[in-house]
């Protein structure tokens, strides 16, 4: 039998590449005894339930974690188990890369101490162009053909949430390559097995009050799917405006709608690339029950049926913000792809209270409507941050609760208390 010599260099690689795979194959995907199923989180086989604060600031300038870093005993008092970070795009990576110029450093130790103190940190990101985030602007002049392009054949801006900021199309490779380097370089950046679960971008949409996409990507991904898939749809226009009939077509919306989820899908697994095919992802759910549902989802059902990646769904419109009462629609669309699909999503809010949209006579019927929709998880609050002077925070500069904020926090323990008396079941009609 031949025998095979290899040289010291060659041995310490192989050693280097076995140790890394037996690395790979035993990694952490989120905080150890952290387990969510049946809608709950149960940390050592106890149920856990979080009280989530969402503070927004710029975690890519050393003082704005430093500051956090000071104020974790504060929210620690007040209930706080969970800190989710919301990092934008732009922040982070000036030029538009999709790698972070920024040092993460100090988010690093952001995290760190969060974990160190027995909370739970959890990482957003914001890499759309529609509600608050917006691309870096640089990252236009390497891709000038991934605009959102509007069914008059202009380029969108976000005129819905008055932003004015410029608006990717989803279907673009530049845009959705250059999106997922920045996520996975995140996650890279950072110890993520203290992370509880990653969240993708904010309320993932196209936009409410215009239509979209209609740019050559937008084409190409449609005329692929109707070959793939062996469906009869309309023909692509031919000129703009794009007539109406195409527009409202269900078959154009099936297709918008199963495109938007397979974004969201890819974002996942752009985080579950570093951080382990286990790790959790929480997605946000828009849903108005209003008639421009259309224009931002497609169809909200087919979104949802095809929403894989999800472990978490964060549910909003939980509130209506005309009637001033509980909205039921977007537990129940979420419950009907529950049982059609057999997955086992947990329930919570995206945003279930800020500082700008309720009443303080609306807490309690909103958090007890939540509760009888299936929400076991947790409650998030945003924006947790003290300021008397900004009316989305809900704390003042002392961290005194604002009116609606004292609702939640001078009734902790009485709202854990309905919390773990609320049944198990979880109600599926209302």
């Amino acid at each position: 039998m031949a025998s095979y010599a290899f040289s010291p260099d060659v041995r310490a690689a192989a050693c280097g590449l076995l140790v890394a795979f037996v690395l790979m194959a035993t990694a952490q995907a989120r905080p150890r005894g952290c387990e969510i199923r049946d809608g709950r989180l149960f940390v050592d086989g106890k149920w856990v339930f979080l009280k989530i604060g969402k503070p927004l600031r710029n975690f890519a300038l050393a003082e704005a974690c430093e500051k956090l870093i000071a104020d974790l005993a504060i929210l620690q008092q007040k209930g706080y188990n969970c800190l989710e970070l919301n990092c934008y795009w732009h922040h982070f990576d000036k030029d538009g890369d999709g790698r972070p110029d920024a040092s993460l450093a100090p988010l690093r130790k952001l995290v760190d101490a969060i974990a160190a103190r027995g909370m739970f940190p959890c990482l957003s990101v914001e890499t759309y162009g529609v509600g608050g985030g917006q691309v870096p602007e640089p990252f236009w002049g390497r891709n000038p053909d991934a605009y959102a392009i509007t069914h008059e054949g202009k380029p969108l801006r976000d005129t819905e949430y008055g932003f004015h900021t410029k608006v990717p199309c989803l279907f673009s490779p530049g845009y959705r390559e250059t999106a997922r380097r920045f996520i996975r370089a995140m996650a890279a950046g950072i110890d993520h097995t203290k992370l509880l679960w990653f969240e993708t971008t904010v309320e993932p949409q196209y936009i409410g009050n215009q239509h979209l996409d209609y740019s050559v990507h937008a084409r190409r991904a449609y005329e692929a799917w109707l070959k793939t898939t062996g469906t009869s749809g309309p023909t692509w226009p031919v000129r703009f405006p794009v007539p109406a009939a195409f527009v409202n077509h269900p078959t154009w919306n099936r297709f918008r709608a199963e495109a938007l989820a397979d974004w969201v899908n890819g974002d996942a697994a752009a985080f579950r690339s570093v951080a382990g095919a286990d790790a959790y992802v929480a997605v946000d759910y828009l849903e108005t029950g209003g008639g421009e549902m259309r224009n931002r989802n497609g169809d909200s059902v087919a979104f949802l049926t095809q929403l894989t990646a999800a472990t978490v769904v964060q549910v909003n419109w939980h509130w209506h913000l005309g009637t001033r009462s509980t909205n039921h629609v977007a537990y129940r669309n979420v419950r009907a792809a529950m049982a059609k699909t057999r997955r086992q999503w947990a329930i919570c809010e995206h945003m279930t209270l800020n500082g700008s949209d309720f009443r303080p006579a609306e807490v309690a019927p909103l958090l007890r409507s939540t509760l009888r929709h299936g929400t076991r998880l947790g409650w998030e609050f945003v924006n947790v941050a003290p300021s008397s002077g900004d009316p989305f925070a809900l704390y003042n500069d002392d961290w005194s609760p604002k009116p609606l904020m004292a609702e939640v926090d001078r009734r902790w323990e009485q709202w854990l208390n309905e919390v773990r008396r609320e049944p198990s079941t979880q109600e599926t009609t209302r």
